[in-house]
């Protein structure tokens, strides 16, 4: 209880050098052109810090050391707290990967990766035989044009020979292009 007293006679002590303190504050001279700004003597603010600094009660002083020690242990205890809970998981882990279910799940997995690149190798394999068969097709078609094309060119030869030989005065030859080349066609062996 006389704990409870002194630390109202203190709470109060206080209370009037906070008083005082800002009794100096709006008494003070203001600086001129300058809106809120006033000029207190110097010697007197620090006379009264140093009366409220050695007014502070001694539990205050006491209170913000347990208040830091407390932080501390808090810290402490989250840090402890983090390394368990981390510490638990490592060790759910391992207990999983001691499971059947786990070893199971392991042997289905790789069978289905195992199952998908066989797939695609058939894919690629069929693809490969797919491509071969249409370039063999393609082969086989140009080679046929060029034949059809070499046939109907033997046969605009041979007409075109029968109209030379009717009109001895003029010689049939191809009409030039707009580079003055001769048009025509020519087979290539590709």
């Amino acid at each position: 209880m006389v704990g409870l007293i002194n630390m109202r006679e203190d709470m109060e002590y206080i209370s009037g050098v906070l008083d005082e303190l800002e009794a100096i504050v709006r008494d003070a001279s203001k600086v001129p052109m300058r809106k809120g700004w006033v000029m207190i003597d110097r010697a007197d603010l620090l006379m009264i810090l140093d009366e409220l600094r050695g007014s502070i009660p001694k539990e205050l002083s006491e209170a913000e050391e347990v208040r830091r020690e407390c932080s501390a242990i808090v810290a402490a205890a989250e840090e402890e707290a983090r390394r368990i809970v981390e510490d638990g998981h490592e060790r759910a882990e391992a207990k999983v990967l001691d499971t059947e279910l786990y070893r199971r799940s392991q042997r289905r997995a790789a069978e289905t990766v195992d199952r998908a690149e066989r797939y695609a190798r058939e894919i690629q394999g069929g693809s490969e035989v797919y491509q071969e068969r249409v370039m063999n097709q393609l082969e086989g078609w140009f080679q046929d044009s060029l034949v059809s094309i070499g046939e109907s060119r033997q046969e605009l030869g041979s007409s075109s020979s029968v109209r030379r030989s009717s009109t001895p005065t003029a010689e049939a030859s191809p009409a030039p292009n707009e580079d003055g080349q001769e048009r025509g066609w020519r087979a290539s062996s590709a």
